[in-house]
């Protein structure tokens, strides 16, 4: 059920910020990989990532409640 809920979040995310969560926590990919693959800076990458985790972690919790 969890790791359901975690994939439905994270499709519900914005693209940039699903394409990032999904290579960093899922695919294992490194900042450097991911800023490379999506031509973005490394501010963006941690932007994008800090961001989308957030709302994954507001999603875990308000189920666990």
């Amino acid at each position: 059920e969890t790791l359901d809920l975690i994939e439905r979040t994270i499709a519900e995310l914005p693209p940039a910020q699903a394409i990032v969560i999904t290579m960093r926590d899922v695919a294992g990919f490194d900042s450097a990989e991911v800023c490379n693959a999506l031509e973005i800076s490394e501010t963006n990458q941690r932007v994008l990532l800090h961001r989308a985790r957030s709302k994954v972690r507001r999603a875990l919790e308000e189920y666990l409640r």
